[in-house]
């Protein structure tokens, strides 16, 4: 008989009890481990946990005098079940985890008669595995993470060798305990432990990555399987894959998290997602009409793969102007090119053509373009334009109009590079139309409170329309801005060739009591202007 080595932890195990089973003897120590009186322990602690000092964890039990060997090759242990004080603790469902060079192991109880029945008893968890420069430390049930520490090369000025800096790390396990309760169909239990976690830290991260592993197995298992069966069969694996979806769904991050792991799988699989997650085109709606036009924007691939490029056009369509009415130029920008991009490639056969209403097909179902004919906005024309281009464009202008009318000009700039908007081709159609000024002296007025040039950016905004402005050779708008930009040297351009403006320039500074902070650079204009005249008359 081999002699055991020496122990070099151990703790004791408390039986499945409620908390008010403790003894007010009992104490909480710092690791959270119970240091329980012996009342407690009598009445409590049948089995206790020896870590020796080769790595062998084993299970005593304390009635019967018998050893179980569990495992080798570990170096730390948590004893969780029944070890926290606190109501939210979140490893409850678990016994005790271990490290060693498997990684981390987790323990839960046997769901027989007996928890701890070593048949089930233990389940190593992949997704428990820490990066192998990690090295845990400790366990917060309260938050159910693991804490650990690694290590990174930094450098200092007062050394010319590169130091090691250690780097506190955290690794959540709450992914893995709801999948450990839905496993064994403990679905109020799962739903009552999300709650509690509700407002943990990474719990949008967590259910992502539940999600996510549940849908891996589905459809690994898939794969496993497909020659095995002759039809379609309903696999625990995809009911796993159900409850999910239907624990998830409780939370307001649901949207979010589905179309998160769809964007992390292949296409292909998208089908099985979300025929447990719900139709795409339904959760679409859902974002829509919820404002959340990011997430919206997600799902508009996964439109155009299950539901096709003709739905997937019409949701990016009425995405652009709900974006464009909000203001968010970048997701506007980025909608723009799926749709240029998708009517580019967008071709629709004879006979699908033919079974649908004409009214249905002029509201979202377009031709594309020859394919010799580069799809750009700056220089084709509408007659040139596909229906489905036109309606984009169409959409932009009409922004660009609104925007314009209203001399929102520093919206109008993150609109043009938000969506690279030909903004020299508007100005020059709509030179008499929404781009008129009614006056030099209202528009000085309303542009400058609009535009607010005391802040930098208002100042570039400005910047780049004057540079715009100059392109078309717009000059009421290059003397408004270069008026409140204080760019003399672009005004004495244009006044030296046209004096008629000059004088009407300065009659209106001098007039308006509003304009006397553009004395000085009037008093300058005017002696420049003299300068000039004199060379020329010598």
């Amino acid at each position: 008989m081999t002699a055991k080595k020496h122990p070099v932890a151990m703790r004791f195990i408390p039986d499945h009890l409620p908390r008010e089973a403790f003894s007010s003897s009992d104490k909480i120590s710092s690791n959270n481990h119970v240091e329980a009186g012996p009342e407690t322990l009598h009445r409590q602690s049948k089995r206790c946990l020896i870590l020796r000092m080769n790595g062998e964890l084993s299970l005593l039990d304390l009635d019967e005098g018998s050893e179980h060997e569990l495992t080798d090759a570990v170096e730390l242990f948590w004893v969780t079940s029944g070890q926290s004080e606190e109501k939210t603790n979140l490893v409850n469902e678990v016994s005790w985890l271990d490290y060693g060079h498997r990684g981390m192991q987790v323990w839960y109880p046997s769901p027989g008669s007996d928890p701890f029945q070593l048949q089930d008893f233990l389940q190593l968890d992949p997704e428990l595995e820490f990066d192998r420069e990690v090295y845990p430390l400790g366990l917060l049930p309260s938050v159910g993470v693991v804490v650990g520490v690694s290590h990174r090369m930094s450098f200092s000025a007062s050394t010319e060798f590169p130091c090691s800096e250690p780097v506190p790390q955290a690794q959540t396990i709450l992914h893995c305990l709801l999948r450990h309760l839905l496993q064994r169909d403990k679905t109020n239990e799962a739903l009552g432990l999300a709650r509690l976690s509700a407002n943990k830290p990474h719990f949008s991260h967590c259910l992502e990555w539940l999600l996510f592993t549940v849908f891996d197995a589905d459809i690994s298992s898939q794969n496993t399987n497909k020659n095995n069966y002759s039809g379609p069969v309903k696999s625990s694996a995809s009911s796993l894959l159900e409850q999910t979806c239907h624990l998830i769904r409780h939370f307001p991050e649901y949207l979010d998290v589905v179309v998160s792991v769809a964007r992390k799988t292949d296409g292909r699989h998208w089908a099985d997602l979300f025929a447990a997650a719900g139709r795409s085109t339904d959760l679409f709606e859902e974002c829509f009409q919820r404002r959340w036009y990011r997430t919206a924007a997600c799902y508009i691939l996964v439109i155009a793969k299950l539901e096709g490029p003709a739905v997937s056009q019409y949701s990016a369509l009425r995405l652009l102007q709900a974006t464009l009415d909000e203001s968010m130029y970048d997701l506007a920008g980025e909608l723009v090119r799926f749709l240029l991009r998708s009517g580019r490639d967008y071709e629709l056969t004879t006979a699908e053509t033919e079974k649908m209403p004409q009214r249905f097909l002029d509201s979202f179902l377009f031709r594309p373009a020859s394919q010799k004919q580069a799809v750009d906005l700056k220089c084709a024309s509408n007659k040139e334009l596909s229906a489905h281009i036109a309606s984009v464009k169409s959409i932009l202008e009409n922004h660009a109009s609104y925007l314009m009318s209203g001399k929102e000009l520093s919206k109008l700039v993150a609109f043009v590079k938000g969506t690279q908007f030909d903004l020299v081709e508007y100005l020059q159609r709509e030179r008499n139309g929404s781009a008129r000024l009614e006056s030099f002296a209202s528009g000085l007025q309303i542009i400058g409170q609009k535009l607010g040039m005391e802040m930098l950016q208002s100042r570039l905004d400005a910047e780049f329309l004057l540079a715009h402005m100059c392109t078309v050779g717009f000059k009421e708008w290059i003397v408004v801005l270069a008026t409140l930009l204080r760019r003399a040297e672009v005004l004495l351009d244009l006044f030296r060739d046209d004096m008629r403006l000059w004088k009407a320039y300065s009659s209106t500074l001098r007039s308006q009591p509003d304009f006397k902070e553009y004395k000085d650079l009037l008093k300058s204009l005017e002696e420049r202007l003299s300068s000039v005249s004199n060379e020329v008359q010598g």
